[in-house]
């Protein structure tokens, strides 16, 4: 059994171990993003200011970095961790009612270009609201240029360059882990939902900057773009060392053989072998690489590299 993966099992969030292990790297670990103004207090916006309505994670993220969450008045639903409990939700950011958003008299809503459908971005318009979309890539560059477009969008520029320079750190943090290694790990993530093809992410994926970023390679880039389900020949040519699962999938599926029964070509695969499933928390894959996820590629470089 390969000595770097064996303790990776699912769901690895819960075994004693790895919480040990998790409290280490968090403890260890001070290039960390803080997770105090991600998840700080929400206040409502105080009269005569912006009033801002955050449609996607990646963008509620980067408000509350900067400091300017006192301008939301709500969020979609893929932030509500993000947020107070009472701070109102506006539905998924990819199916958006106009209705709904102009009822709560924004002047302005924040979204990526996953943000829509178009005929509400096009009535928001309509009734004066200010609609902008903002970067919505998947590089470290996209994240660094999305900030910028934030900050400018909630008057909160100085505070950008700050932001941006933790990111810039903890970015070459993991690149200097990563240098050590002389056989990087093939890590696989799988997007399973009921009543769907199983999917693999491909290049120009969220899942594939943060497999990359934490030092592994996606042997499904070389195959597919987006997320893209493919046929048995292909992922028994992949033979990745690690599954990598979105907590939502792991809720169902607990652990490797249930994952097996679900896609049984995994069984002639390292990862099978050697019992390798990591999660990954999936809001960390929406609305294009986020703060979050530069958070996840350091966590991920430490699971699959116990020894860096």
């Amino acid at each position: 059994m390969d000595r770097h993966t064996s303790f990776i099992t699912a769901p690895f969030i819960t075994t004693p171990f790895l919480r040990h292990i998790s409290q280490k790297i968090l403890l260890s670990t001070t290039l960390f993003i803080s997770a105090s103004s991600l998840f700080s207090p929400l206040a409502q916006a105080e009269p005569n200011t912006a009033r801002v309505i955050s449609a996607g994670a990646a963008i509620t993220e980067i408000i509350n970095a900067l400091g300017a969450e006192q301008q939301l008045i709500a969020v979609d639903v893929t932030s509500k961790t993000l947020v107070a409990d009472n701070m109102p939700k506006v539905g998924y950011h990819r199916q958006l009612s106009a209705e709904s958003l102009i009822a709560l008299a924004p002047t302005r809503i924040i979204g990526s270009d996953e943000m829509g459908p178009p005929k509400t971005l096009t009535l928001l318009k309509q009734s004066g609201i200010e609609v902008d979309i903002v970067n919505g890539g998947e590089t470290v560059s996209d994240l660094l240029h999305r900030i910028d477009q934030v900050a400018a969008l909630t008057q909160h520029s100085q505070q950008a360059q700050q932001l941006k320079q933790t990111i810039t750190i903890t970015v070459k943090t993991i690149k200097q882990n990563n240098s050590h290694q002389t056989q990087p790990k093939k890590v696989l993530f799988l997007m399973i939902h009921d009543g769907r093809p199983i999917s693999v992410a491909g290049k120009n994926t969220t899942a594939d900057s943060i497999i990359t970023l934490a030092g592994a390679i996606n042997p499904a880039a070389a195959v597919v773009a987006n997320y893209k389900p493919v046929s048995t020949e292909a992922i028994l040519q992949m033979q990745p060392d690690i599954i990598l699962l979105s907590n939502r999938t792991t809720a169902s599926i607990k652990d490797m053989a249930q994952l097996i029964k679900k896609m049984p070509v995994l069984e002639a695969t390292p990862a099978a072998k050697n019992n390798a499933i990591a999660v990954i928390d999936g809001t960390a894959l929406i609305g294009g690489l986020g703060i979050h996820s530069i958070n996840e590629a350091m966590r991920l470089n430490h699971i699959f590299y116990p020894q860096s």
